[in-house]
């Protein structure tokens, strides 16, 4: 089926060599002819062809939630290589000369979003892991329960935890939290929460999951800001007709 490349398969092969949307066959001279035909909508993408200033029209998102960039910096439309010629765009943050990369590994069981790039961070020694992707089928609840659980050794605690609504500020608005309890959990002194895993709720971090497109994305940005927009991420690729498509629609 088009959009779900296996996980334990295709996932296995390394993606690092993708680069995140650098093209190295394109001939000598396509960039500028391609920059010409966008006109007053930026660059063309690499991997899509598309139009910068036209691309967030094929992502899923919602610009309503889509959190401020900092000051001197600005959200523009990037992308990143998957298998099976499918495309992540997302929206990253630019800041002066320096503009975040994110790439996707693969891995036995999940792929990781591997941020190899910093537009506010400075240089990274290595990539920084800041998410993972997992399949995700029927209710994406349902899907995120179970992929936290898996992570967690004590069935007793595992089967405490539930994936329910985030409900946070500035966070996408499908954004949810693997809980130990349905309202939110908290602790008698005000201490930090952290339950349900590495993978479940904690309150002193970007911490969190969304289902989309057939996939569970987890996100943990631990106390820095996010130098992505977790909300627009969208998988494209061209259907029989040669046109570029959201998967899933």
């Amino acid at each position: 089926m088009r959009g779900k490349w296996m996980l334990a398969g295709v996932l296995s092969l390394s993606l690092m060599g993708c680069g995140g949307g650098a093209d190295d066959k394109a001939p000598e001279g396509a960039d500028k002819a391609a920059d010409a035909s966008c006109a007053d909508d930026g660059e063309k993408l690499k991997l899509t062809g598309l139009c910068k200033g036209r691309a967030v029209n094929y992502m899923n998102m919602d610009a309503s939630a889509s959190p401020e960039a900092p000051d001197g910096c600005e959200w523009q439309v990037m992308e990143a290589a998957l298998p099976a010629d499918e495309v992540l765009l997302y929206r990253g943050l630019v800041c002066g000369d320096k503009a975040v990369q994110i790439e996707v590994a693969g891995g036995a069981e999940r792929a990781e979003l591997q941020m190899t790039k910093a537009a506010m961070l400075g240089e990274l020694g290595e990539p920084l892991t800041i998410g993972y992707m997992y399949t995700a089928e029927g209710d994406p609840a349902e899907a995120i329960t179970q992929r936290a659980r898996s992570v967690i050794e004590d069935q007793a605690e595992a089967a405490k935890c539930k994936a329910r609504p985030a409900n946070q500020q500035g966070w996408p608005k499908d954004a949810m939290v693997v809980d130990a309890d349905p309202n939110g959990s908290t602790t008698a002194d005000g201490s930090p929460v952290a339950v349900c895993g590495d993978l479940g709720y904690f309150d002193e971090g970007f911490r969190f999951w969304r289902a989309a497109q057939g996939y569970a994305w987890f996100f943990d940005f631990g106390q820095d800001l996010a130098e992505i927009d977790p909300g627009s991420l969208t998988i494209v690729a061209k259907g029989p007709d040669g046109s570029l498509a959201a998967i899933g629609q």
